[in-house]
């Protein structure tokens, strides 16, 4: 475990954390493609290999869908379901994935019964029966039995390199001799992993504005749909479009088992739709009103409507600079202490910085009439202002180094630093108030 937070900590971060449970490490050495005995050849054509899909849940962890391997024995028709994505709450849940060290397991379950579970949920749930060799069926069955065993069922997860996706699809492309990744590796994907993710978090500005803050530009390079299969529909699809090299579709038969009623929760979005504007449309409301309040409110010629703009000036920008604050000291934690990897070399920490605590402090002792933590944390805002500046000149002149597509996190901060900084009002309002509040 030290050695994991060493090497995160440093300032060239692990490329890969080496897990013997990988996907990778578990499959380097089998082979799934070989002769069979005429005895391992009939158990092979009783067997059905199959992926079900089941659509978007309403807790956060399940809104991007989950995948299952299902295998049917037709001599006893018994269906069992191999999911890689068990996790449990307990088991210090919250620090190991806060390190970046959380742990998922593969188990083996009834597929009746876990239909039944998402048909509860009433999640969609599609199934496609795979056309794979008879040798490679009798290895990847006895490798999810391998797989499923206590000392063998862990694994370090990460969302878009080793989940319930993930697994599945290089299980299939062992299955098929590394066919459908030479296919999927030659196709390039028309999203990055950041605009495929918003495509599921747009239902909520503040999960989407959050996950888009924490991940760096790591998440903004060009994809091949390889790649793109993190997402369990993203899989589906493309197996619905593989074909052999010999031009057979690996899909022979594909239904759908449950369908979500219609308007239950808001759809995963079609295509990519930037969140920009909103985020500047927030963050420019949200800087009007403190102008108003601290600037508009205390010129009034009546002592109570003065400390009123004053207290919700302050209130204001103390909710505003704390919530930041704090996300900042969890992205500079993430960066420096975690094995989060898409979080290292984050541009938001430049402009988004743990000093925002301290202009929080000053926030609210300003809402009480202190005269002096206002004009610092107005000069604060002007600092936090220049290095948004600094980030902006710096995307354009380096854009082949910074290519981190955090405009939604640039322009809800731009706003709040201008409208609270000594730039553009200190010439209009420089005259000191008519009526001075008391004053500590």
């Amino acid at each position: 475990m030290v050695g994991f937070i060493v090497s995160a900590a440093s300032f060239q971060p692990p490329i890969h954390l080496q897990d013997p449970h990988s996907s990778e490490a578990m499959l380097a050495d089998r082979e799934f493609i070989g002769p069979l005995e005429p005895n391992e050849q009939a158990v092979a054509d009783r067997l059905r290999i199959s992926l079900t899909t089941m659509g978007r849940g309403d807790p956060l962890y399940v809104w991007f869908g989950h995948s299952g391997l299902v295998v049917t024995d037709s001599q006893n028709g018994r269906s069992v379901m191999y999911d890689y994505g068990i996790f449990s709450f307990d088991d210090d849940f919250y620090r190991t994935f806060a390190l970046g060290r959380l742990n998922y397991e593969v188990w083996a379950t009834s597929e009746p019964a876990r239909n039944d579970l998402a048909i509860e949920e009433d999640r969609t749930i599609t199934k496609i029966s795979l056309d794979l060799p008879a040798s490679s069926k009798l290895e990847l069955v006895n490798f999810l039995n391998y797989n499923v065993q206590p000392e063998h069922n862990t694994y370090l997860y990460h969302h878009y390199r080793e989940n319930c996706s993930t697994r599945i699809r290089d299980l299939i492309d062992k299955a098929v001799g590394g066919e459908f990744k030479t296919w999927a590796t030659s196709i390039e994907y028309d999203q990055t992993l950041r605009q495929m993710v918003m495509r599921h978090t747009a239902v909520s500005p503040f999960v989407d504005w959050v996950l888009n803050f924490l991940q760096s530009g790591s998440i903004d390079k060009p994809i091949t749909l390889w790649e793109a299969m993190f997402l369990p529909e993203v899989l589906e699809q493309a197996l619905l479009e593989f074909h052999y090299a010999d031009g057979r579709p690996i899909v022979n038969d594909s239904e759908t088992i449950h369908t979500a009623t219609e308007g239950i929760r808001p759809p995963v979005l079609d295509t990519w739709r930037s969140m920009t504007i909103p985020g500047m449309l927030f963050g420019l409301s949200l800087g009007l009103l403190s102008l108003f309040f601290g600037r508009v409110m205390t010129e009034s010629k009546f002592a109570t409507i003065r400390r009123t703009g004053l207290l919700f000036h302050g209130l204001i920008n103390f909710l505003w600079t704390f919530a930041t604050g704090l996300l900042s000291i969890l992205l500079v934690f993430m960066m420096f202490a975690s094995n989060h990897d898409v979080t290292y070399f984050n541009e938001n920490i430049l402009f988004v910085t743990p000093w925002l605590m301290v202009m929080a402090f000053q926030a609210l002792r300003s809402a009480f009439g202190h005269e002096k933590s206002l004009s610092r944390f107005r000069k604060a805002n002007t600092v936090m202002l220049l290095l948004v500046g600094i980030v902006v000149v710096l995307k354009g002149v380096l854009f082949d180094v910074m290519i981190q597509r955090n405009w939604q996190i640039i322009f809800t901060m731009l706003p709040l630093y201008v409208c609270n900084s000594t730039i553009p009002f200190e010439r209009l309002f420089r005259r000191k108030s008519r009526f001075p509040l008391d004053n500590n």
